[in-house]
This record gives structure tokens, C-alpha cells and sequence, in this order.
């Protein structure tokens, strides 16, 4: 199953692979990387699925800051094109949860510049 629904987000996202640590309910970390990013959260593809409104805990490596914050799941899909395959992908929707302002201010920033290059 693809995303068919409507666009909700509030903040501007940018298409920039940035490291991220996922700590999981059940207390294990996962690493990935972002397909997006905006000052309300980001997208990430993973090999689990994580449970829509658990929180996790975070860590974020934009350029050489790293923001440590909570977030909540708010959305998982499968992967396009991963429906029937054996193996689990999950795309996955993060919204920043327990984050500084400061730490909000750097990703808004950051986000800002990247998509002020593609225009």
C-alpha cells in the first residue's frame, strides 16, 4: 500500500539524507537516514514496523550538529514496491515531539538554506 492521502504537513520539508538514531519502545536503536526533513519532524524508511503514536527517542546529525530530542510516530506505510516481498521496509513519519527551541530554530534553518539552494 502507497500514500494516497492529503498533504497535512505545517512546515516546509527539505530532501536531504541526514544520519539519524532511532531508540525504539523496546529499547533498541535503529540508524537510517532521512528522506526528509522539516522544522515539525521527518520521514525515514526503516526495517520495522513502529507502532503509529509511540514515542522513540531521537538523534539527529544536520552537517556537524547533533539534536537529541523525542518524537512521535504519526504515520507507517510499506514501501512502495515492497507490498509482497519478504522483506519489511517501512516508511515512516516522525514528528519532532520533546525539542528545544533552540534545536527547532537549527533544523528550521538548516531546512531553509536547503531548499533556498533549489529554488
Amino acid at each position: 500500500m502507497s500514500w494516497e492521502g492529503t498533504e497535512k504537513r505545517n512546515f516546509i520539508r527539505a530532501n536531504f539524507p541526514c544520519k539519524i538514531l532511532i531508540y525504539t519502545p523496546s529499547e533498541h536503536a535503529l540508524i537510517a537516514h532521512t528522506e526528509n526533513i522539516g522544522s515539525g519532524g521527518l520521514r525515514t524508511i526503516i526495517e520495522e514496523n513502529l507502532d503509529i503514536s509511540s514515542i522513540v527517542g531521537l538523534e539527529v546529525f544536520i552537517g556537524g550538529t547533533q539534536i537529541i530530542c523525542k518524537g512521535r510516530i504519526v504515520w507507517v506505510v510499506v514501501k512502495a514496491g515492497f507490498e509482497k516481498s519478504d522483506i519489511n521496509i517501512w516508511d515512516t513519519g516522525i514528528e519532532f515531539y520533546e525539542i528545544s527551541e533552540r534545536d527547532k530554530k537549527t533544523v528550521k534553518n538548516f531546512v531553509d538554506s536547503i531548499t533556498d539552494d533549489q529554488k
